[in-house]
Parts: C-alpha cells; sequence; structure tokens
C-alpha cells in the first residue's frame, strides 16, 4: 500500500502560514513512508483565480524545498465531475435549488427543506443543464447535495455541490459555466489521484 498525500491550493492568493504548515506535514508522511506528494490546484473559482497566484504558489514550494512527484488542476476532472453531478441528479441524490442565498442560508441554519427540495429528476436536469449554459435561468441554480436538512452537523444540510459562474477560467476560458465546489470534486479527484 502506497502513501499518497496532496496538497491543493486555491490559486487565488499566495501561500500563508496555514498553507505552509499543511504542506509540509503532507510532505513529510509522504517522505516518511516512502511515497508521494501530489500538487494539485483546486481551481473551481474563476472569480479568484489567476496564473500569478499559481505560479508564486509553485515558487513559494520551491523556496520551502518541497517536491511534488505530480501537479494537476482539478480542472483536469470537469468534465468527469460534471457526469458525476448529472449521476447524482439521476440518483435522486441531488436538486437544482434558485433560493436566493442569504434565504438558502437561514433555511440551512434552522434545518428547514428548500421548497426546491422536492422537485423531479426530470426538472432538475433539465436546469442542471440550463446552468451548465449559463442562461439567465441556469445563473439562478445551484446543484445541492439531498442528505439531511436536520443533522446536527449544519455543514451536511444539503450543501452547494456545482453552481455557475460566467468568468472565464484562467486555463479553461469560457468552456465551461457552471464549476463543482471543493467539497464535491475534492473526494472524486482524491479518489482518482
Amino acid at each position: 500500500l502506497e502513501v499518497v498525500t496532496r496538497f491543493p491550493p486555491e490559486p487565488s492568493g499566495y501561500l500563508h502560514i496555514g498553507h505552509v504548515k499543511a504542506v509540509l506535514v503532507n510532505e513529510y508522511y509522504a517522505r516518511r513512508y516512502n511515497g508521494k506528494l501530489l500538487l494539485r490546484f483546486d481551481d473551481t473559482n474563476p472569480s479568484k483565480e489567476n496564473c500569478e497566484f499559481e505560479q508564486s504558489i509553485i515558487d513559494d514550494l520551491a523556496l520551502l524545498g518541497v517536491h511534488a512527484q505530480a501537479c494537476s488542476h482539478t480542472s483536469d476532472h470537469f468534465q468527469l465531475l460534471n457526469d458525476k453531478a448529472k449521476e447524482m441528479i439521476l440518483a435522486g441524490k441531488g436538486y437544482m435549488d434558485d433560493t436566493p442565498k442569504d434565504d438558502m442560508r437561514q433555511q440551512r441554519m434552522d434545518g428547514i427543506e428548500s421548497e426546491c427540495r422536492s422537485r423531479s429528476i426530470e426538472e432538475n436536469m433539465r436546469l442542471f443543464e440550463e446552468m451548465c449554459l449559463g442562461s439567465e435561468l441556469g445563473q439562478k441554480q445551484c446543484l445541492r447535495a439531498k442528505i439531511d436538512m436536520t443533522h446536527p452537523n449544519k455543514c451536511l444540510r444539503d450543501p452547494v455541490m456545482y453552481r455557475c459562474n460566467l468568468l472565464p477560467h484562467h486555463l479553461c476560458g469560457d468552456k465551461w459555466k457552471a464549476y463543482p465546489t471543493y467539497d464535491f470534486a475534492c473526494p472524486i479527484v482524491d479518489s482518482l489521484e
């Protein structure tokens, strides 16, 4: 069994002390157990990310003496993630929601289900496609996981898994109009890599 650790910074700023602690711990365990360290840029939010920050992170890791055995981007897997989101909807485990952000936040805090939670699979698929197209209707949508709105851990109360963003991606340009959240993308990409 090979030990594989990963460091997934978002290329939206410069490394800070928290990043440094995380990558040094991950590198230590990869080295300690003759495994490997993967550097994966979590580039799922075009509103914040750019190539300057990505290069800065690479340069700073080199200064720290951290050497990853591979470098990838979450965006390398956007098609697969899009397919997995559709699978989630088709399995009845996700739904499209256009509840205003502040109302959604309050509903999650109070454990109140969104009215959108009972939409049909067909309607959810139609709205997911609208979101992926970046249409006017699609821009109001997000994909939420159907978990448990009464769970004591409020993070598990139907979190957002995909959302629309029309800004061009620093690597993919305008190919994509909807992006997975960290919570959706990381477990899938971690299992692949």
